[in-house]
C-alpha cells in the first residue's frame, strides 16, 4: 500500500510534469497567436528606432565583434508602376500642381519591420534581427527572431520554436548579452 505522502508527491510531480509539457508544447508548436513572427523574442529598448538603427551602426564601426548587415530599409516609396500612380503621371503632365495620392496599400511600399543581420564571430552564426517603432515613439521593439550559419531560411532555427526550454533560454540570454544591452548602453552613453 502506498502512504498519504507518496501518493501526494506523485500528484504534484505528474501535474508539475504535465502543465509543463503543456507550457512546452504551447511555445514549441503554437508560439504567438497572431502576426507574422509568433515566435520571436523581442525586447522594448527605450528610444526610438532611428537612435536604435544608429547605436546598431556605430557599435558595428567600433566593436569588432559586432558585425552587423542591414538587409532592409523602412520605408520604400510609391509603386509608380500601380494604376493609380500611372493615372498620376498622366495628369502630372498637363497639371504639375496636382497633388500627390494619399498614400494607401495599393500605390505606397510600406516595410513594418527594418531586419537587420547581426552575428556571433564564437559561433559563427547569423543572428537574424528586426526593429519596429512602437506607438510610443520612445520606444523601439527589437527581436531575435533566428539564427544559423547560413543564409538558407529552412536551415535557420527559431527562437521559441526549435530550442528546447534550456537551450532556448541560453540563446536568449546570450542574445540579450551580446546585443540588446549593449545598443541600450550605448544609447543611454549617448544621451
Amino acid at each position: 500500500m502506498i502512504s498519504k505522502p507518496t501518493k501526494y508527491l506523485v500528484i504534484i510531480l505528474t501535474s508539475f510534469l504535465f502543465l509543463w509539457g503543456c507550457e512546452e508544447f504551447f511555445r514549441r508548436k503554437i508560439g504567438g497567436f497572431a502576426g507574422s513572427y509568433p515566435f520571436v523574442e523581442y525586447w522594448d529598448l527605450k528610444a526610438s528606432e532611428e537612435e536604435v538603427i544608429s547605436a546598431i551602426e556605430e557599435l558595428g564601426k567600433i566593436d569588432p565583434n559586432f558585425h552587423v548587415e542591414f538587409i532592409s530599409k523602412r520605408d520604400t516609396g510609391y509603386i509608380w508602376s500601380s494604376h493609380e500612380m500611372i493615372e498620376y503621371s498622366i495628369k502630372l503632365r498637363t497639371d504639375s500642381l496636382i497633388p500627390l495620392p494619399e498614400k494607401n496599400y495599393n500605390n505606397y511600399n510600406y516595410d513594418y519591420w527594418r531586419h537587420v543581420n547581426l552575428y556571433y564571430p564564437d559561433t559563427q552564426e547569423t543572428v537574424y534581427t528586426w526593429t519596429r517603432p512602437s506607438s510610443d515613439t520612445t520606444l523601439t521593439t527589437f527581436a531575435f527572431v533566428s539564427l544559423g550559419k547560413t543564409r538558407n531560411i529552412s536551415e535557420r532555427k527559431l527562437i521559441n520554436r526549435d530550442f528546447w526550454y534550456l537551450e532556448n533560454k541560453k540563446q536568449i540570454k546570450k542574445f540579450k548579452t551580446a546585443f540588446v544591452d549593449k545598443i541600450q548602453e550605448h544609447i543611454d552613453k549617448k544621451r
